[in-house]
């Protein structure tokens, strides 16, 4: 009975299990880490321009009240000058407080001030310094409401205790968008392009698992061997399986497109606010994500015939798509959280190499108008998926098609002891 369970053990645990098991973890360890980075980041003063065109008692003390929680790049009445001073420090926000600000409180109505957002990304984590700037604009209007208490005033309490608002502006990648805040933003953009990276990870996984698999079963039985004695060219036989696989990678593909379409028509009014926003995506968009999709998943599936060459048997196959798997995660929780032209440089570049992030971020790329990025995408895992071909040919041309990794290993311990 425990030599039982110690052999499913050792054939459940194997290496290439716990590699896959402690790569996984450094991924939650490493998307941790930038979540903490990024919450420090949002704990800093945020960079602001603040704009005071009223210079009454009221706008006075709120400027000293932002000036007090965030770092102030500029405080004065030139507009344009505060702008160029924020873009130049790379800033967030800039405030502005028009004219008639102190008047209108006084007057008994309640003011309005202008925040005019530069977004940066469209993720959740890039949103996090929004929250820190409209908690310091709260506090002012708050210091507002002490001077009038202060003051006996005998306004409308609902003035006193709310005495301003603030209406927003974003301009996000040319783009400017009156009364939406990043936050409103981000969570439309989210809620259309969300569940794009879950989808096409699940595509990944089960294209190249079954690939992989295939390749496993036709070693246990036997028939890939016999296949390979039959006169027929190995180069066909690879070719057979690639296209194969495209068929299989076009079918699953155009069932996700159909099945994401009627997700979107589904969406009714924030499809609708995009819309409206300018963020659309005609025909043209819907070709290039389906042909980012297409190529992502041949490169996929042709990886996958190639670790299918390293499996001995079915079991094996099977921890042999864990590498695939990992990155499809990497590229999948990475997508979701974070916008790609926010990331470090480093961590870009790393994003970029797995070619399976690039229909994960092809649709919100689309949004923007950023072709480049799509379409160098789109190149890149053609490229790819060109020498994944060359080298699964000439895999197929040499023994190790048939005999595998466990089974070269255990020849070769064999000849080491034919030797002593």
């Amino acid at each position: 009975m425990i030599n039982l369970i110690k052999k499913e053990i050792r054939e459940l645990l194997t290496k290439s299990a716990l590699l896959f098991f402690a790569f996984m973890a450094l991924i939650f360890v490493f998307m941790g880490q930038m979540l903490s980075e990024a919450q420090e980041e949002a704990a800093v003063s945020p960079v602001v321009a603040v704009v005071d065109q009223d210079k009454s008692h009221h706008s006075a003390t709120l400027v000293e009240a932002i000036e007090t929680g965030a770092d102030v790049v500029y405080s004065g009445d030139d507009v344009s000058r505060a702008q160029s001073e924020l873009e130049s420090e790379n800033g967030i926000a800039l405030v502005l407080v028009p004219g008639g600000f102190g008047a209108t409180i006084d007057s008994g109505k309640k003011a309005e001030i202008e925040v005019r957002w530069i977004m940066k990304g469209a993720g959740v984590i890039d949103t996090l310094p929004v929250s820190a700037v409209e908690a310091i604009i709260d506090s002012g209007f708050k210091s507002v409401s002490a001077t009038l208490v202060e003051g006996h005033s005998s306004l409308d309490p609902e003035i006193i205790l709310a005495p301003a608002s603030s209406s927003y502006t974003t301009i996000y990648e040319g783009k400017t968008i009156e009364g939406v805040s990043p936050q409103v933003l981000s969570g439309l953009l989210s809620q259309e392009t969300m569940f794009v990276p879950v989808v096409i990870m699940m595509l990944i996984v089960m294209g190249s698992s079954s690939v992989i698999s295939s390749m496993g079963l036709e070693k246990e039985n036997r028939t890939l061997e016999t296949l390979l004695t039959m006169p027929v060219n190995r180069s066909h036989i690879i070719i057979s399986k690639i296209i194969g696989s495209a068929t299989a990678g076009v079918v699953m593909g155009a069932i996700y497109m159909v099945g994401f379409y009627f997700y979107s028509t589904s969406l009714g009014g924030q499809t609708g606010s995009l819309a409206d926003l300018g963020f659309v995506l005609g025909p043209g968009d819907y070709f290039l994500i389906s042909l980012s999709l297409f190529t992502a998943l041949l490169a996929a599936l042709c990886a996958s015939i190639i670790m299918g060459t390293f499996a001995s048997n079915y079991r094996s196959a099977q921890t042999l798509t864990y590498p695939l798997i990992g990155l499809a995660v990497l590229a999948m929780l990475v997508t979701m959280l974070l916008d790609f032209r926010t990331l470090p440089a480093m961590v870009q570049v790393i994003i970029f190499a797995i070619p399976f992030s690039h229909p994960m971020i092809a649709m919100k790329e689309l949004m923007v108008d950023n072709y480049f990025l799509v379409l160098v995408g789109i190149l890149y895992s053609s490229l790819l998926t060109a020498i994944l071909v060359a080298v699964a040919t000439r895999i197929f041309t040499t023994d190790r098609v048939v005999v595998g990794i466990s089974i070269r290993r255990s020849k070769s311990r064999a000849d080491s002891y034919n030797s002593q």
